[in-house]
């Protein structure tokens, strides 16, 4: 019996050549992502890739008993691209064992057409299947990436639907065969392979696009984190005497306050505590500090035990307020195996009004040693 003209050998070693391929991009993509999805579809073409190795031997060698492994290798196929978009949210996870058993059962099914002299029934079956398998993950697919953006994810969502619809032609068309002329065989229809094999080629291309655009917004968040890390103080997490300055010398016209504050007795925590007591209290006066401001609002750490606070598009009394309130609640500040050790602060603030900020910077540095100065006593911490 002819299972295959030979002059289709050719053809058929070039898709196994892809689809081993498309199986070793979709490793590497799985390997370098972790993605589950990506897992699936490397599985997937492994399967079609073994499958087609054994549908090469029954063409070699005559024997229609190697399309027995054939059919259930590209049945599997079929599953496991099933599971990926079952997988594209992220949240599917699946026992291979339970549904393992199943596999053969489906391709004995598929298989049965053999006895009826008509192969091109499992033909017809398997690309229904694949029809629904390429159109579940167009959908699946399209609803995971919606948040993202790129070449790579247009061009593979459209490879898949592209896929989905050509597996709904192959299976109309098997069938057609089917009715004017049973095959025992396979009997590929001309452009089967070659259709394939482009689609094929563009869903591996376009995955390894979409690593490619990950890797570039990863790198690209990687710069920010560095550049954003590059001006914050370490200890106290604001921003640090650099970014400062880079904003007195950008000249940008701010309406709202400025307020300079320093800790009255930072000294005396070191003095009787140590510094890494002293850096305690610099991180939670941080701390303090970004949970009494706005989004909208900056704040630094100038120098020491010295900070900035930029209060945007706010009165000079509202500002006042929380500074004030910020001091109150450092008189309440306690540090790890010591109790309550009371922070003061000394702060002055000024209205911008459209006035470069390191001009302002300097006259509220001003008020606040003045009001520094005014204090009449200091009360002793020991």
């Amino acid at each position: 019996m002819e299972i295959l003209a030979r002059s289709d050998l050719l053809s058929l070693v070039v898709h196994i050549a892809g689809t081993a391929l498309f199986a070793a991009v979709f490793l590497f993509i799985y390997r370098e992502s972790r993605t589950v999805y990506f897992g699936y579809w490397a599985l997937a073409w492994g399967l079609l890739s073994a499958g087609l190795l054994f549908h090469l031997a029954a063409v070699a060698i005559g024997r229609p008993l190697w399309l027995v492994p054939y059919s259930l290798l590209s049945l599997a196929f079929t599953f496991s691209i099933a599971f990926a978009a079952a997988s594209a949210t992220g949240k599917f996870e699946i026992q291979i064992s339970r549904w393992a058993a199943l596999l053969p059962l489906v391709a004995v099914a598929g298989y049965a057409s053999r006895l009826l002299a008509d192969f091109n029934s499992f033909y017809a079956l398997n690309c229904l299947l694949l029809m629904a398998a390429y159109g579940w993950n167009f959908m699946a697919f399209r609803r995971r990436a919606r948040s993202g953006k790129g070449s790579g994810r247009k061009l593979f969502s459209a490879s898949l639907f592209a896929s989905s619809i050509l597996y709904g032609l192959y299976s109309l068309s098997y069938g057609a065969v089917r009715t004017t002329r049973p095959s025992p065989g396979p009997s590929h229809l001309a452009y089967h392979d070659f259709c394939d094999l482009i689609l094929e080629t563009l869903l591996a291309f376009s995955a390894m696009m979409m690593w490619m655009e990950s890797q570039n917004t990863e790198l690209a968040q990687s710069r920010l984190e560095l550049a954003l890390n590059a001006r914050l103080d370490p200890l106290t997490g604001l921003l640090n005497r650099a970014a400062l300055e880079e904003t007195c010398e950008a000249g940008e016209a701010i309406s709202g306050v400025v307020a300079v504050a320093d800790l009255d007795n930072f000294k005396d925590v070191n003095d009787a505590l140590g510094h890494l007591a002293g850096d305690e209290v610099l991180a939670n006066v941080g701390n303090l500090i970004k949970s009494s401001i706005r989004k909208d609002d900056l704040a630094w750490r100038w120098g020491g035990d010295e900070f900035v606070v930029l209060f945007r598009n706010q009165s000079k009394e509202t500002a006042e307020e929380r500074m004030h309130s910020l001091g109150e609640r450092l008189l309440r500040f306690r540090i790890r195996g010591k109790g309550v050790f009371p922070v003061r602060l000394s702060w002055g603030a000024i209205e911008l009004r459209d006035r470069p900020l390191r001009e302002a910077l300097e006259a509220a540095d001003h008020e606040m040693y003045l009001r520094k100065r005014d204090k009449t006593s200091t009360p002793k911490l020991f």
